[in-house]
Parts: C-alpha cells; sequence; structure tokens
C-alpha cells in the first residue's frame, strides 16, 4: 500500500498535499486520538514525565502511569492481570513468548494479522491454519494436539474485511487440558461488547460481574478503538505474568512514553463514562452501511465500521478514488492481505464523522459510480452481503502447516497521489 503524506489531521478530515479532505480510513474508531482531554493529559504527561522512560520497564523504565493503565485495562476487561506493551504487534511477541513455555502448537485463522502467525512462529511454536472462521476445524485440530499443549489463536475484529470471529464457538471446541483461546482483539476494543469491551464480551464470554475466562487471553493495540498508542495483553495471571518475567520483547524495549500512556487512561475514562459515543459509532456504521447497499455495493454481514467491497476492475477503481479525493473525500483504495480482492476500497467511518459527511460521501460515490457505466451496470441494484470464503482462499478447503512465518511483503500497486 502506497503512503499517504498526510500534513495534518482532525478526527473526521485530514490534509493531503495542501487538499483537505473528509477522510474515511485508517482505524481511529470513537475519535479519541483527538479529544480535547485525551491531548490535555498528554500534554500533562509530558510536564510530569518527560519525553521518554529512556529505559525498559523491568529496570528504571516503569512509572506509576503505566502500572495504573495495566489496572485499569484489567478492571475495563474483566481479566485478572493486564500487560501494556510498546504496541499491539509487539503485545503479540510477549504472549508468543510466554505461551511457547508450556504450548507447542497453535491453530491460527487463516486470515488472522501477520502478528499472531509471526508471534508463535519466532517463539518456536508448530503453526497450522484453519479455514477463515471455521470453529469446527480449529476444535479438531486442537483436539489432536492437546497433549502437547494447544492455542486456537484468532482476530477478533478481521481488520481487512471486517469480519468477526465466532469467539464463543471457539471457546466451546476447546478440548479439555492445556488449550487456550487467544483472541489479538484490536479491532474489536472499543468498538464490539458493553461499552466497548470487545470482542469476547460481544459473544457472552464476559458479562456483567463475570470475568474473563481463565481459558481466553486477549491482545490489543490501543491505536485502533481507544486512538492512542501502544499494546496489551489481558487474561489470567498465570500467563500474563510469565510473559512479564521471560518476555524478552517486552523486557528489553523502552515501553510507550508515559505522557502518552496518561492520554490511553483519559480516552479509557471517556469510554466508560460515555457509552453513547459506542451508540454514536453503530449509529454511522448502520448510516454508511444503508447507503453504501443502496448503491449496489455488496458488503460483509459484519456490525465493524469496517467497510471493504470492490466496485469493478482495478483501473475504474482507481477513477473512482481518485474522483472522490476531486470531490474532497478520501476512500482509500488499498492492496492488503485478506480483503476480497488484491486491490480494494477499504471505507471506515468513526463516532465522530456527521450524517452530513457520510452522506456526502455516499453521494459523490453515487456520482464516481455513475461515471463509470460498465461499474454501474455491474452493481446490483439491490446488493447481496458477500459470503465469507469457506477453506482457503485458493478454493481447496482443509488446514496447512505454517513452516516459516507469512510472507511480510506488502508491495505497492498504485501510488495515490492526488491528482493535479
Amino acid at each position: 500500500m502506497g503512503r499517504i503524506p498526510v500534513e495534518s489531521a482532525s478526527a473526521t478530515e485530514i490534509v493531503v498535499e495542501g487538499k483537505r479532505l473528509t477522510g474515511f480510513g485508517g482505524c481511529n474508531y470513537l475519535g479519541l486520538a483527538h479529544h480535547p482531554e485525551v491531548l490535555n493529559a498528554v500534554k500533562a504527561g509530558l510536564d510530569r514525565y518527560g519525553l521518554s522512560t529512556t529505559a525498559s520497564r523491568e529496570t528504571t523504565g516503569d512509572t506509576t502511569s503505566h502500572d495504573s493503565l495495566e489496572t485499569e485495562l484489567a478492571t475495563f476487561l474483566q481479566a485478572e492481570q493486564c500487560l501494556v506493551t510498546p504496541e499491539g504487534y509487539s503485545a503479540n511477541l510477549a504472549l508468543g513468548q510466554a505461551l511457547a513455555r508450556d504450548y507447542r502448537v497453535a491453530i491460527t485463522d487463516e486470515k488472522s494479522h501477520r502478528s499472531v502467525s509471526h508471534a508463535v512462529t519466532a517463539a518456536g511454536m508448530r503453526v497450522i491454519a484453519y479455514p477463515h472462521l471455521d470453529a469446527r476445524a480449529a476444535g479438531a485440530l486442537a483436539g489432536e494436539y492437546v497433549r502437547e499443549g494447544v492455542v486456537i489463536l484468532t482476530d477478533g475484529v478481521f481488520a481487512a474485511d471486517g469480519s468477526i470471529a465466532p469467539a464463543k464457538a471457539l471457546f466451546d471446541v476447546l478440548p479439555k487440558g492445556r488449550a487456550l483461546l487467544v483472541i489479538d482483539d484490536c479491532h474489536g476494543f472499543c468498538v464490539l461488547g458493553r461499552s466497548g469491551r470487545g470482542t469476547a464480551d460481544h459473544h457472552g464470554l464476559t458479562s456483567a460481574g463475570v470475568p474473563l475466562d481463565s481459558r481466553v487471553v486477549l491482545t490489543t493495540s490501543l491505536a485502533k478503538g481507544l486512538g492512542c498508542y501502544g499494546g496489551a495483553l489481558a487474561g489470567p495471571s498465570s500467563i500474563i505474568q510469565v510473559a512479564q518475567d521471560i518476555a524478552s520483547v517486552y523486557r528489553g524495549t523502552t515501553p510507550a512514553p508515559p505522557a502518552i500512556i496518561e492520554g490511553s487512561r483519559q480516552a479509557l475514562k471517556v469510554v466508560a463514562r460515555d457509552p453513547m459515543l459506542i451508540q454514536k459509532l453503530r449509529s454511522n456504521t448502520d448510516r454508511l452501511r444503508r447507503g453504501l447497499h443502496k448503491l449496489g455495493i455488496s458488503l460483509y454481514p459484519t456490525p465493524a465500521p469496517i467497510f471493504t467491497f470492490v466496485t469493478g476492475d482495478f483501473p475504474s477503481m482507481e477513477r473512482i478514488h481518485r474522483r472522490l479525493v476531486s470531490e474532497g473525500y478520501l476512500a482509500p483504495l488499498i492492496a492488503y492481505p485478506g480483503g476480497p480482492s488484491d486491490q480494494y476500497f477499504r471505507v471506515t467511518v468513526n463516532a465522530m464523522h456527521s450524517a452530513e459527511q457520510i452522506d456526502g460521501l455516499l453521494a459523490a460515490f453515487g456520482r464516481a459510480i455513475d461515471s463509470e457505466p460498465t461499474v454501474k451496470a455491474g452493481l446490483g441494484a439491490e446488493a447481496k452481503p458477500l459470503k465469507f470464503s469457506e477453506g482457503r482462499a485458493d478454493g481447496r478447503t482443509g488446514t496447512r502447516e505454517l513452516i516459516g512465518p507469512w510472507d511480510l511483503s506488502l508491495t505497492p500497486v498504485f501510488s495515490p497521489r492526488l491528482p493535479a
């Protein structure tokens, strides 16, 4: 995916090459990256702590801010313990290093984020991918390897298509014995569940007064739903404490700056006290979904604020993309693994978008589609929800073993430069 050189940004607008655009890309699902209380907390944190701890937390780089955030996140997620890491990728790596001591086999959804497969592969675990969202296949594999210690790993919300893992079904198929479920909830945290508690809560693995089960571990980024920076893993102390004690990716790194951690603490307070933020996100998600359906665009059936779709061949989609930019809207056209095609639109909405901004994007999309006769003819008058593919992306069903880390290359297919 090519870079978009953002010169300045708010929760709903960006400036690129001097042009102000209403942005419908990225994450920041609640708009908290620009919330005045969060920004003020960061400024106060700079005055109190300076820019960096300059050392790892287990030497001289710990702060009361980091300790407090861990307690507050554990309470919010109803987990026994939490560990804050520099960012979401390192949260998975730290957990992988902790799991590898007692668990030898990792069963991963084939579309999970690369950090999931990389984490367990780098830790020396045997890694086997199961077909996307197929809890039955995951359970069958887990049953085969439970004597070695087995972990089922999945994204909560898959960033490339918005699909949601069947977390309850995955939990139900865990075999008795040495078996865990790990949910990478980077795109479900502060989006799904009661007050944004995430995918596990969305599927009833936690509820009011009922803590997270000791066989479930969560990892997340603090940059998506919370709009800040950092990562975290949460779950039973028997796992989290091991990560704190032995995970070199945690012990040997400088943590996220304490001022940023103060911003995360304040953002979490805003989420906890203002349930209307979550409701506004869901309302905006419904509004955009209904509008895209009216345009004849087929979408995956998911409540996540992530819309991935194709409207024709790549040249026509690039023309649509450029027309939208010329009208003042950024609806990113990207090349990224796991989506409905090699290149596709990935449009996101957040809680700060106004109805007028959403309707403006939809109207611009309509005009752009009208300007492409072949695209307009190809879109149905009543869009049908896309079905998640069963089995492997190449059309074959079944599982496959990952010999090494998945391919990291994301070769840019095009450069999203703005029209002159």
